[in-house]
């Protein structure tokens, strides 16, 4: 899920959304000009940071293990999203700001969903 802020100086990434996690936290990444960091939304909606700040461009694999997890999921649940071009530098944030998110279906076998590459992987895909 991508949330983009009212006065436009943020972009929210959420995990994916089951339907027993209605009315849970929702865990995400928010991108801002040259830096993003983890956020939570409890339960009533307001999102609070946690964590540190990383600047932009980010390299994943040095981002600690619970910011890899949320960007992972992020980009399981909705692999068409822009969220590693714009903390790796290759999309602005205007940019991002700018595009339409692109939906694309996830893909599924005869025995249930596909596996999408992990962030990890995927980053040596853009080099």
């Amino acid at each position: 899920m991508r949330i983009i802020g009212p006065d436009k100086s943020y972009i929210d990434f959420f995990q994916g959304v089951c339907a027993s996690q209605e009315w849970s936290n929702l865990f995400g990444i928010r991108v801002r000009p040259g830096f993003c960091f983890a956020i939570v939304k409890n339960g009533d909606g307001h999102s609070v940071s946690f964590g540190k700040e990383y600047p932009i461009p980010v390299r994943l694999e040095t981002l600690p293990i619970h910011v890899g997890m949320i960007v992972d999921n992020h980009v399981l649940n909705y692999p068409a999203s822009d969220l590693i071009e714009v903390m790796i530098g290759k999309k602005s944030f205007q940019q991002a700001l700018e595009s339409t998110p692109k939906s694309e279906p996830k893909r599924m076998t005869a025995n249930g969903a596909e596996r999408f590459p992990i962030a990890s992987e995927q980053v040596f895909k853009w080099k």
